[in-house]
């Protein structure tokens, strides 16, 4: 007896994407023959990073979130996106596997988003939901790229430098940490989302506190000196102002 194995469309779709940034990948490192795998990896990246930003804001519609919104129903446009992302995070994830085997936390993030993209992907609600979670991962990716590629051309030292990390360090904490607590709080007490939903949103939440306690230990290892000194400038003013009262 033949047995007759077909894929599925959306299997077909995201294998497609999945050769898309792997044709990109491959593009960019025979155009750059000079530059390491992660140069090309990190531009890759880059562009998967600053795109999805701008796409999943305007398809999130943050400024008119609302029960309506979040249970409206996954247009087309939604569906590209996730299949777009999800070829990314596809190749991304085999990117790490031979050159960051030792990142486990970069892996784990990787895992889940492939994990969640393909849960979006079998509901009839979440398109709005996706862009927003996307939105919100990969808001700070093109200031974490742009740190590095300054980094690597020797430019660390420079006031752009100094002015991307900050933005980057500050945004990350801000978006992963402060309002992405207040998000995960919201998704667990809501009735619009279900059990899996709310479970990687956990995860997505655990990993992004794995990456604050990354950048809060290189903050004090960076700017222990600096951190410092503002203890002492505090410490004087405070000093001042006792004695003035």
């Amino acid at each position: 007896m033949e047995l007759k194995h077909e894929m599925s469309p959306k299997c077909l779709l995201n294998l497609l994407s999945f050769l898309y940034w792997s044709t990109l990948y491959i593009w960019c490192c025979v155009r750059w023959p000079k530059h390491s795998p992660e140069w090309c990896s990190r531009l890759v990246t880059l562009l998967h990073g600053s795109v999805a930003t701008v796409i999943g804001l305007s398809q999130c519609g943050i400024t008119s979130l609302s029960e309506r919104t979040l249970t409206m129903k996954i247009g087309t446009r939604h569906y590209a996106l996730m299949v777009w992302s999800w070829g990314y995070f596809a190749f991304d994830l085999l990117w790490c596997l031979i050159y960051w085997t030792n990142n486990k936390l970069m892996l784990c993030h990787h895992v889940s988003a492939l994990v969640a993209i393909t849960i979006y992907m079998q509901k009839e609600y979440t398109g709005c939901t996706f862009a927003c979670t996307l939105a919100m991962m990969e808001v700070t990716n093109p200031l974490l790229q742009a740190r590095w590629f300054l980094r690597n051309g020797q430019r660390e030292k420079s006031r752009v430098y100094f002015l991307i990390e900050l933005c980057y360090l500050a945004l990350f904490i801000t978006i992963r940490g402060i309002l992405g607590s207040y998000v995960i709080l919201k998704i667990i007490q809501s009735d619009l989302f279900d059990m899996d939903e709310k479970v990687i949103s956990i995860v997505f939440y655990i990993v992004s506190l794995g990456f604050i306690k990354d950048i809060l230990e290189y903050i004090a290892h960076k700017y222990n000196t600096t951190i410092q000194e503002f203890g002492v400038y505090l410490d004087e003013i405070s000093i001042l102002l006792n004695n003035q009262l």
